[in-house]
Parts: structure tokens; C-alpha cells; sequence
């Protein structure tokens, strides 16, 4: 019966190209409960907010203050306000449908006439739907697949997006996760410069009125056929940022040579040339290429990025556990050396989004 009312949302696109807002039912399984395989044992650890929690055994009244008798308050949900041929609207469909949307839209239903006018928008999304299913609609292939993507949607917000947000995230863990990556929060002033090393001051003396000319573009090409430093060279000379003591921030990156890190920072703007420097390997010659100020960001400042970043990491590894526990008890079998025999073509033109995807399989006269 859901799987029935989500076909419903699906099939009224494939008919008239509408979309009209309706109640969605709650998750649905893709596969029907006679062929869906049976599982062979107990779930391993999965989050716990794969279970639905308990429902509560009343709502509370806001006219009275009271809480109203669970019974009392499923009577009036179920009150039926539309009755036609294959179903019924009820007081329940319409809040649910109300509820669904943002605070600032549901302030229109304040109104008598938005409420009315809600329940003649529904009312014919369900005619629509009905009928898009007796001429066989819901057979469509792009159908069946977005009433798949719609239950895997709705099952990923529910189960992983609803039950733990971001802020469910422990102020514990937010500090642990600043402390390991305090040089992500707090930083020195960094520079970025690039050289070229040559044998000796007489050619470093030489080539020192080029490179003080130069814009970025010719630096980097002197660098690149004039350098003798093999690794930098292949860069055009950029020695990446560094702090005034040549620490790199870059793992892939050596250390800058002290020497090359404090005459880099007594330079003033970009673009500026240093003298022939005498280092390990020869003389070099600097250009200033960027400038980063000290960057500090404390606990306070960082912890709505960091729970946001654990919640994103977490809800991840929730949904990839799912993901281990399904193919324990599904156990798909899957040949990826056969996607070789796959043959498309790339050059063609994407179908037209306004062409008919289907005939419909059993249209009405």
C-alpha cells in the first residue's frame, strides 16, 4: 500500500509534467516482502538510528494545554475530508503535509481560504495520480527508478540526516578534533617565494638584473632553464609557503632553507627581488610571490565547522556499515570485468527532456 503512494508522487510527473506537493509516506522498501531475501543472522553494529524510535502515546492539545487522549487525537486525524473512487483525504494528510514544510510557508495556512485551497490542490494530484496509473504509468522505467531514488532519499534523511544532526555531535570530540589539527586552526604569517640557484656570485651577479625585471611569468622560465635546484626548478622555482622559519606547509614539500625563509621575509611586497644569497648548494636569487597573514581561529571560533565536518564523517560511516551489513546478507554477485562489453555513444546528444520517455501501456479510449 505504501509503495502505492509513492508511485503516486512519481507517476503524475510522466503524465503532465506537474508537480504538485503531497504527503510522501515514509520509507519504502524497494523490493516487496514475498521476494526480499530473508536475513541469515543477527545485524552486526549498525548506527542506532537505522530504528525508528517508539511512538508516543498522545499529542498535546494546544487549545487546551492538556495532552489529548491518544484516541480522541487518531479519531480527529482520521476524519475524512475528500472521499473518492480508490481512496480518501484525511485531517492527518493535510497536516503532515502542512508540517513538511518551513515555518515562514506554513504561516499562510493561518487563513481559511490557503487551507481550502490545499485541500483542492490535493484533491487533484490524487484524480492525476489515479488516473496516471490506470493507463499504466507507473510501468514507466523512469518511474520505477524514482520511486527507488525516493525511498533510498527518504530512508537516508530519516535514518542518518534526522536522528543525528550536527549538533548531537559531543563538545568533547569537537576539542579532541581541534587539538589534533591545531595547525589547520592556528597559523604564523606565511610567505611564498621562488628562486633561482646558480654555481657562483659572478653568475648569480649576472643574471640578478633579469630577475629584477622580471614578472612572474619570466621568473619562473629563468627558473626553470637556468636553476641548478633539480625539485624546485620543475616549478618554476616556487618554494611554496613557508613561515619565517622555512617550515613548509605542505607534507609533500622539504623544509626552506633558513637562510632563503629570513631573507624572504624581510622583503615588503610581492614581487620583490633579494640580492645573491650564499647557501649550501650555491648562490640564489628570490622573487616574493604571496603574503598570508597569521591566521588564529580558537575552539569557539572552529567548533560549528568542526561538528559539522564530524557529522558529515560520521553519517558516512553509518551509511557504508549499512552498506557492509546488506551485501553480508544480500550477498549480490558482481562481474566488473564485464563492463568492457558496455558500448555507448559518447559524442550523442543527451534526449530531450521534453520528448515522452514511454508510451503508456494501456492508454484510455
Amino acid at each position: 500500500m505504501l509503495k502505492r503512494e509513492i508511485n503516486l508522487l512519481c507517476v503524475v510527473g510522466a503524465l503532465c509534467g506537474l508537480f504538485v506537493s503531497v504527503v510522501v509516506p515514509v520509507v519504502v522498501p524497494v523490493a516487496s516482502a514475498e521476494s526480499k531475501p530473508k536475513p541469515s543472522g543477527t545485524k552486526p553494529t549498525v548506527p542506532a538510528h537505522a530504528h525508528p524510535p517508539s511512538a508516543a502515546a498522545g499529542d498535546t492539545n494546544e487549545k487546551t494545554g492538556g495532552v489529548e487522549p491518544a484516541a480522541a487525537e487518531v479519531a480527529r486525524r482520521a476524519e475524512v475530508v475528500a472521499r473518492f473512487d480508490g481512496g480518501t483525504l484525511t485531517i492527518g494528510d493535510l497536516e503532515n503535509e502542512i508540517e513538511s514544510q518551513s515555518p515562514m510557508m506554513r504561516e499562510r495556512y493561518v487563513a481559511m481560504d490557503a487551507r481550502k485551497a490545499l485541500l483542492d490542490k490535493t484533491v487533484r494530484f490524487e484524480l492525476l495520480a489515479r488516473e496516471a496509473v490506470r493507463r499504466g504509468y507507473d510501468k514507466n522505467d523512469t518511474v520505477a527508478f524514482a520511486v527507488k531514488q525516493n525511498a533510498v532519499q527518504t530512508m537516508i534523511r530519516q535514518e542518518f540526516d534526522e536522528k543525528n544532526t550536527a549538533e548531537m555531535v559531543p563538545a568533547e570530540d569537537v576539542k579532541k578534533y581541534y587539538d589534533a589539527h591545531i595547525d589547520e586552526f592556528v597559523r604564523p604569517e606565511l610567505r611564498r617565494a621562488s628562486q633561482v640557484l646558480v654555481a657562483t656570485e659572478a653568475d648569480a651577479t649576472r643574471l640578478l638584473p633579469e630577475t629584477k625585471s622580471a614578472d612572474m611569468r619570466t621568473f619562473r622560465e629563468l627558473a626553470r632553464n637556468k636553476s641548478l635546484d633539480q625539485e624546485s626548478k620543475l616549478r618554476g622555482g616556487d618554494l611554496r609557503y613557508f613561515d619565517a622559519k622555512g617550515r613548509v606547509f605542505d607534507e609533500t614539500a622539504a623544509a626552506v632553507d633558513p637562510v632563503l625563509a629570513a631573507t624572504t621575509f624581510a622583503l615588503k611586497d610581492v614581487g620583490d627581488t633579494s640580492e645573491p644569497l650564499k647557501v649550501e648548494r650555491g648562490y640564489a636569487i628570490l622573487k616574493l610571490t604571496g603574503q598570508r597573514a597569521a591566521h588564529e581561529e580558537t575552539l569557539a571560533d572552529a567548533s560549528e565547522t568542526i561538528r559539522s565536518r564530524l557529522w558529515r564523517e560520521r553519517r558516512q560511516a553509518g551509511i557504508d556499515a549499512l552498506l557492509d551489513w546488506l551485501r553480508a546478507q544480500y550477498k549480490p554477485e558482481i562481474h566488473p570485468e564485464l563492463v568492457d562489453a558496455i558500448r555507448f555513444d559518447s559524442s550523442a546528444a543527451l534526449p530531450s527532456t521534453t520528448k515522452p520517455v514511454a508510451k503508456p501501456a494501456a492508454a484510455a479510449h
